[in-house]
């Protein structure tokens, strides 16, 4: 009896220890570890270093009369998506000011592609993001006829939808069957289910294609430049994920606007909003080589 006293008591202060460090069955709380870095260990959750009024703070205009998709982006809605790639390493490698910078450019992307703002807008081009959740009166239904893989559907139509406006059959079909969604007979579920648009945007923010690295990898600095990318000034940095969304419309030409709105996203979202000031090296992707079918196939 004695002896089973001792180690029940044994049991009670190593769970207590446990409590004291915040540790519990499923890892340190408050803390994601992840294998994505050899030298990274645990780091703070998104919901630590993300809050509501960040987010907030970032789209504040998204809810207005002229927002086209009044409603339907809420922080929860990314909340939910952004958990199911944490532990793969979505914004939580690195420690805070590398985690903050990879959600300062993935929300800068989001905001420069679903935004209505204007130079002389109310608080700034930057605060209206999340404007619109699809394409309005879209000129084509971007069916590439003749794919096997991801046949377009009767009637379908492929245009942008969801947090990074999606297009064509053969990017539509990969995602849907990452995400375990019929966005092939079914596109439409972007611009229906929150939380599926927040998916589709970090599973392609997060996936790596044949002639690209994800912009994760930019992000978190495990892209390595190849000889061919060294060549083309390809280089690490918030530019190269630029030039992964954008290629040639964008990049390789000097200083298009659209490429300058994507970086003062990002240095607004990140220094003003994440109050981190370093964002890093080469910013632009002006005189990068472009990177073969941006948004291609995976």
């Amino acid at each position: 009896m004695g002896r089973e006293v001792l180690m029940a008591a044994a049991a009670a202060l190593l769970v207590a220890a446990l409590l004291v460090v915040g540790v519990s069955a499923h890892g340190r709380k408050g803390l994601v570890c992840t294998k994505e870095l050899k030298e990274d260990g645990c780091n703070k959750t998104i919901s630590d270093l993300f809050t509501v009024q960040t987010f907030e703070d970032m789209f504040k205009h998204r809810n207005d009369r002229a927002a086209h998709a009044a409603g339907f982006w809420t922080y929860d809605g990314f909340m939910a998506a952004a958990q199911m790639f944490e532990k793969d390493g979505f914004a939580s490698v690195g420690g805070d000011d590398m985690q903050k910078r990879e959600l300062a450019a993935f929300f800068a992307h989001v905001a420069h592609e679903t935004s209505c703002g204007w130079s002389m807008a109310k608080d700034g081009p930057t605060a209206w993001g999340l404007c619109y959740n699809q394409e309005l009166a879209p000129m084509k239904d971007y069916c590439k006829t003749g794919d096997l893989l991801y046949p377009c559907a009767p009637g379908a139509g492929y245009y942008g939808r969801g947090a990074f406006p999606l297009y064509w059959n053969y990017n539509y079909g990969p995602t849907g069957k990452a995400l375990k969604q019929d966005l092939l007979h079914h596109p439409e579920i972007l611009a229906q289910n929150e939380t599926i648009a927040w998916q589709a945007a970090i599973w392609y923010w997060m996936t790596p294609a044949k002639t690209r690295p994800s912009p994760h990898e930019v992000m978190i600095g495990k892209w390595v430049p190849t000889k061919n990318d060294t060549l083309a000034n390809r280089k690490p940095g918030f530019g190269m994920t630029i030039n992964i969304k954008a290629s040639d419309v964008e990049c390789g030409h000097g200083d298009d606007p659209r490429m300058l709105s994507r970086i003062s996203h990002y240095l607004d979202f990140l220094q003003n909003k994440f109050q981190v000031q370093d964002p890093g090296a080469n910013l632009d992707c002006g005189l990068q080589g472009v990177v073969p079918l941006a948004y291609a196939s995976i």
